[in-house]
């Protein structure tokens, strides 16, 4: 994949690139993206909150590189109807994919999706979304726009990932009594907001409305605790009509959760540590992908200095402040995250 480039709007990657050539478009939800003067183009992509590139991050513009012949590039049309006996990815050794990050179907398309490649494939992604956090075609290709949908960009190209969150526990474990999908109902048969909000309003010295939540609710992610102690951080979001708490991505009833706190600090120094594990591995850089949850963007400014600051040179970072990131770090299951730092390269 060539050096991504940096462009203010639609009018301006137009009148620079040709028609021939295939292009990787990130662009963010305030630049108008008019399909139709898109037409002619090979263009695969997705709408996020903002772009990155190196020490900077943008909420107009969008970032276009030229996919070469080593990656192929498949539409998901439905997250839903995607299936694992479908090997389309069965002989590949990496996949990047963008995928709509507010389906109530994420679990069931990352379960198929890990299900349709071999053991050693390492998968990096993240999720497209507006601020609204209302679910709306956010995904592109070739002219057409998509609900619901991913884009898989897979290749033979091998991957190497960092990942990093650094929130810490602040209450808990909970346990999930009743959930449905990205809904949660009750945390040890009392309402999950009530339960949640005795305790961040404690913490917080807040008082917690539905009109406030998200703000609030951006430092106090939930945290999911799997077998091996680790925690995949999920996202509230919005409280329902029945004061349910509305997740990104699903959360398993019966499952152990911890209501999770950041110090800002551990927070910024995450992206460093993510970067590190990277360098651990590899002798030189190129391009870095890098996906960063829009939750976290309070401190952006300060993590993307960190990160930068252990690139190698002539390495480029880009990306986007994403709406949940996913990742598998070996031969490890796939993990969908929220409020999570997830950096990648391909050599």
């Amino acid at each position: 994949m060539i050096s991504p480039k940096y462009y203010k709007n639609i009018e301006d990657f137009i009148v620079e690139n040709n028609k021939d050539s295939r292009y990787l478009i990130l662009i963010t939800e305030n630049t108008n993206l008019d399909i139709d003067k898109l037409e002619d183009f090979k263009i695969s992509g997705a709408i996020f909150p903002e772009i990155i590139l190196n020490n900077s991050h943008y909420k107009e513009g969008l970032l276009a590189s030229v996919i070469d012949d080593n990656f192929n590039v498949d539409l998901i049309k439905d997250m839903k109807t995607f299936e694992s006996n479908e090997k389309t990815f069965q002989d590949k050794e990496s996949l990047i994919v963008l995928f709509d990050a507010l389906s109530s179907d994420i679990s069931l398309f990352l379960d198929n999706l890990f299900e349709s490649v071999s053991e050693q494939t390492k998968i990096i992604g993240g999720g497209s979304g507006k601020m609204t956090l209302k679910q709306e075609p956010v995904i592109f290709h070739d002219g057409t726009l998509h609900q619901n949908a991913a884009i898989v960009l897979s290749t033979n190209a091998k991957l190497h990932i960092g990942i990093e969150n650094a929130w810490e526990k602040l209450e808990g474990p909970f346990v999930v009594t009743s959930s449905e999908k990205n809904v949660l109902k009750t945390l040890n048969f009392s309402s999950s907001f009530e339960v949640y909000k005795d305790f961040v309003e404690k913490d917080s010295g807040k008082k917690i409305t539905k009109d406030n939540f998200f703000t609030i609710s951006k430092s106090y992610p939930l945290g999911i605790i799997k077998f091996d102690k680790e925690v995949i951080v999920r996202d509230p979001i919005a409280i329902d009509k029945d004061n349910n708490i509305v997740i990104v991505g699903d959360i398993p009833q019966n499952s152990t959760i911890n209501i999770l706190k950041g110090n800002k600090q551990n927070l910024i120094d995450s992206g460093n540590k993510a970067i590190l594990k990277l360098n651990k591995d590899l002798d030189s850089h190129k391009n870095i992908l890098i996906f960063d949850c829009i939750s976290r963007s309070f401190f952006i400014d300060e993590e993307l200095k960190e990160i930068t600051k252990e690139l190698k040179q002539g390495s480029i970072l880009f990306g986007v402040l994403s709406v949940g990131e996913i990742a598998n770090t070996s031969d490890e299951y796939l993990s969908f995250y929220n409020r999570t730092c997830v950096l990648g390269m391909l050599c």
